[in-house]
């Protein structure tokens, strides 16, 4: 594979579409961009890529990721994060949200400040789309393992925070607290995706944040009390209200498979979004590791603070939809949709992102049967590619 000719020609491969998958078509790049659907062989022209008969989807795409392989996003050097980009390239991520939590808000300015630099360097490997702010305005009683102490009322003139935040971005804030509705809507304005999550929530006080432009739950079941079907609450909302996307971290630890397969039989597919929640200690083995300012623990691949609280995963994205389709007995085609169409939608960057169609970005994942990926490829250039993969 050639790293840096204009065309590229992907052959021999199962093609994800919208419709559904195409056994009998190439795909066509030219200049980062999808040129073509053609018919197998039609393209004459350009550096061949035979994906050896595995999947061609389009690129994987993390909302929430504070790090993986031994890096931490809001602790890490501009080099750091270029190094983490390359590898996260390796799972089939080929964008993300660097996820900011576990810092005060007065901290906070100059982390989202190092993530857009980072985010308008040239890196081969992942991209950063944007930042995702899981705090400060969340709710104390629901912190999981962000302290307490960093959490904030809403300051709805503390502008200076959002001010150095660029679109597509996402916010997660507990839509119980006072001013939270009105922050909702100032989001909105800003083109920043207003996210319910480490909150107390009811089901009126959820719905009401809805009715102002909320629409997505952060890691469902997780920093939130569970469904109780006398005192109907945010997980209640997630799970019966069709316009609300829900993440789930599906590592088996978050929540049980059983769990993942009933929101999957409650919500459409297209309203699902897998993500990793991922800390520096994915990818690498058992040991000690920070989450942000917070030590965490991790044993047998579950990372935890010292009283045991999970404390975000060790996952990979190409993981979560293996787990998802073990735990759901959804089929493939349906699963990647989690992790491509439906967070690029979210985002709002589904005209560019999350389809394989002229026009879009060449952001393409090559993953076989198992979900181990095969290849990467980033604005059409591969970014990565398996070992043994032909070239």
């Amino acid at each position: 594979m050639t790293r840096n000719d204009d065309k590229l020609v992907i052959t021999g491969g199962k093609l994800v579409l919208e419709q559904g998958i195409a056994d009998d078509n190439d795909l066509v790049i030219e200049n980062g961009v999808i040129k073509d659907v053609v018919g197998r062989g039609e393209a004459r022209h350009g550096v061949v890529i035979e994906a050896g008969g595995h999947y061609v989807a389009p690129g994987f795409i993390d909302l929430h990721t504070h790090g993986s392989f031994g890096i931490d996003l809001v602790k890490a050097t501009p080099e750091e994060i270029a190094h983490l980009q390359k590898r996260l390239a390796e799972t089939g991520v080929t964008g993300f949200l660097a996820t900011v939590a576990g810092v005060g808000r007065d901290d906070m300015g100059p982390v989202v400040q190092k993530l857009q630099e980072a985010r308008r360097k040239p890196v081969p490997g992942a991209q950063i789309l944007g930042v995702h702010l899981e705090g400060p305005y969340l709710n104390p009683a629901r912190c999981g393992a962000i302290p307490a102490d960093v959490f904030e009322t809403v300051a709805l003139d503390a502008h200076d925070l959002l001010d150095g935040i660029e679109p597509p971005a996402a916010m997660t804030l507990a839509p119980e607290l006072e001013g939270a509705v009105e922050l909702v809507e100032e989001l909105g304005r800003r083109g920043i995706v207003a996210c319910g999550g480490h909150s107390q929530a009811t089901l009126e006080q959820t719905v009401n944040a809805l009715a102002h432009g909320m629409r997505h739950i952060t890691h469902l079941f997780n920093a939130m009390p569970p469904p109780h079907h006398r005192s109907p609450n945010m997980a209640t909302a997630a799970l019966v209200r069709d316009e609300i996307t829900v993440e789930l971290i599906v590592d088996g630890h978050h929540v049980a498979p059983p769990v993942v397969a009933l929101v999957a039989k409650a919500k459409r597919i297209d309203r699902i979004i897998l993500v990793t929640d991922a800390t520096a200690a994915a990818g690498m083995p058992d040991g000690d590791y920070t989450l942000g300012d917070i030590p965490v623990t991790v044993e047998g691949g579950i990372a935890r603070t010292a009283d045991g609280t999970l404390a975000g995963s060790t996952l990979t994205l190409n993981s979560a939809v293996k787990n998802f389709c073990e735990f759901t007995g959804s089929d493939i085609f349906a699963a990647l949709k989690a992790v491509t169409s439906n967070p690029a939608r979210m985002l709002g960057i589904d005209d560019k992102k999350g389809r394989i169609a002229p026009n879009m970005n060449a952001d393409i994942t090559i993953v076989d049967e198992n979900l181990d990926v095969i290849a990467t490829i980033v604005a059409g250039k591969c970014v990565w590619k398996k070992p043994s993969a032909p070239d």
